[in-house]
């Protein structure tokens, strides 16, 4: 029986090292992990000085080989996360030097900067009182003098986990009168990118729209989230379209179609094909580089970068090679990348829509190319949260009721403003040539920008207002969410390959969720 990994090798790779992941950080075997790498090189050494005789039979000794060697990988890049995220807290105020890393976040009664320690290679959060008279930027160098303290609890959510996944080891509080601004710049591609990404947002402030849609701008855009009001974010939530706030993989997925639209001109199979996967690459690693090299967009773009590569050399692309190769690359390098949510649900998402998609789609066949367009967003947004509702009740205990529609509807008009700000960036460019024309130039782009973002505030308005919207209070446990996702594999095996097993799986996944919620339920 031919092995069905052998069709996607990188899931063979990726298996044992989110293996390795997970066993070193809940059990600690940071001991083992040279013992498991080195059965695996032995493994694999001794795969080619079996006779030749031998081989055939012999052959999966290398890739157990491989297997150990990656799992042993996976606990020692884990135990170095682990080791960045400890730290000793000595209950003393003292004197450190830092350097802001991210963007400064605006808080009620202070402002929160994510700062680098230089001396303790350590990265923790400060909050600088609203009365400090100089704002820093990324890449700023400062001293400051402080007590670091460990993260607290707020509420439910265990917070302090949370930034310990973020390898963030804790906060500290600096008054106006307890640091000092070096007036120094630390250089990296990081900082540089977090000032370009301002740059652009201080662009938006600059036309003719109001501050809530310039804020709604920068986190459809950038994914700068922090100058929106609650009251819009909980907007998104209701209508289950927050994951536009947050830039990812549907908006790399829109510039990367802006731009393949911008070079259809290059034909596929003729000489200088090659030019357009090319251009994409780097125009897509442009974008994120303006928005400030976050997680999401880089695994994103990783990903089309290896699917466009594949057309460059001429090998048959298949995108699900493509996930499965960010995924392993991403948490070869940053292995707590597995326990965060945005990484959890958008490759879980993007896997859904590349195996479900096309058998979803091929349920109703239209010929109108309208029609068929719209049944292909609405399939494309079921199968999405097919894949990612279990885990929205798992962390967030919420489910939207009219996600499906609000989708169909909010998912367009993010692209259209999308193609709008692109537009108004082409169009400030040409002023640089022609000042005169800037007004000409600028004030139609600008007046269809302002309709969409009203439109698209609109829309979030009327679905949040509307009966049921939102479903609360129904966290489920780790147990509930596995058997959940039994039951949805289980039917998709019934449904795909009319296969009884699948459906016996099922439901006997069904009656053991109901089992365990009954018993949950006498328990309380």
């Amino acid at each position: 029986m031919k092995n069905p990994l052998s069709k996607t090798p990188f899931l063979f790779l990726l298996i044992p090292l989110i293996a390795g992941i997970l066993l070193q950080y809940y059990l600690r075997i940071e001991y083992l992990s040279i013992a498991f790498s080195l059965i695996g090189v032995i493994a694999m050494l001794f795969s080619y000085l079996i006779v030749e005789k031998k081989q055939f039979s012999f052959r999966w000794l290398f890739g157990v080989g491989v297997a150990f060697f990656l799992f042993g990988v996976g606990v020692s890049t884990t135990y170095y996360s682990q080791q960045r995220s400890s730290f000793i807290y000595s209950g003393q105020i003292k004197t450190y030097e830092g350097i802001v890393t991210d963007t400064p976040q605006d808080k009620p009664r202070s402002v929160a900067y994510k700062v680098f320690l230089r001396k303790e290679q350590k990265y923790i959060v400060c909050y600088f009182g609203l009365d400090s008279s100089r704002r820093l930027e990324a890449g700023d160098k400062f001293v400051f003098e402080g007590e670091i303290q460990p993260f607290k609890n707020l509420g439910d959510f265990d917070y302090a986990t949370y930034m310990y996944n973020q390898n963030i080891v804790g906060s500290v509080y600096v008054s106006a009168l307890s640091w000092e601004d070096l007036h120094q710049t630390a250089f990296s591609l990081k900082y540089i990118a977090l000032r370009y990404r301002q740059k652009i947002m201080d662009f938006y402030k600059s036309l003719n729209i109001d501050s809530s849609q310039a804020a709604i701008l920068s986190a459809l855009t950038l994914g700068y989230q922090n100058d929106l009001s609650d009251d819009i974010k909980q907007g998104f939530r209701t209508t289950g379209t927050v994951h536009v706030l947050s830039v990812s993989g549907l908006h790399v997925g829109i510039i990367y179609c802006m731009i393949g639209f911008l070079l259809s001109f290059i034909r596929k199979g003729t000489r200088y094909y090659w030019i357009k996967p090319s251009l994409i690459i780097i125009l897509l690693w442009v974008y994120t580089f303006v928005t400030g090299l976050p997680v999401s967009v880089i695994r994103a773009s990783a990903m089309l970068t290896v699917f466009c590569f594949s057309e460059i050399i001429g090998r048959k692309s298949f995108s699900v090679h493509a996930l499965y190769i960010t995924a392993f690359f991403i948490l070869l390098i940053s292995p707590f990348s597995i326990f965060d949510i945005s990484f959890q649900l958008s490759f879980l998402s993007v896997l859904s829509i590349l195996y479900l998609q096309p058998q979803a789609s091929a349920l109703l066949t239209l010929k109108n190319k309208y029609l068929r367009n719209i049944w292909q967003m609405f399939t494309l947004s079921i199968v999405a949260q097919l894949a990612t509702f279990p885990l929205c009740l798992y962390y967030f205990g919420t489910f939207p009721t009219y996600f499906f529609i609000t989708n169909m509807l909010i998912v367009p008009l993010v692209t259209l403003i999308t193609y709008s700000v692109g537009i108004i960036i082409f169009a400030k460019m040409l002023s640089i040539l022609f000042p005169a024309l800037i007004v000409y130039l600028c004030y139609l782009p600008e007046k269809i920008l302002v309709v969409l973002v009203s439109a698209l505030t609109s829309a979030i308005s009327f679905f949040e207002r509307l009966p049921f919207a939102l479903i609360e209070d129904a966290k489920i446990s780790l147990v509930s969410l596995i058997l959940i996702y039994f039951i949805i594999l289980g039917t998709l095996i019934f449904l795909l390959s009319k296969k009884a097993k699948g459906l016996i799986f099922s439901l006997a996944s069904v009656l053991i969720l109901f089992t365990v919620q009954i018993y949950r339920n006498i328990s309380l």
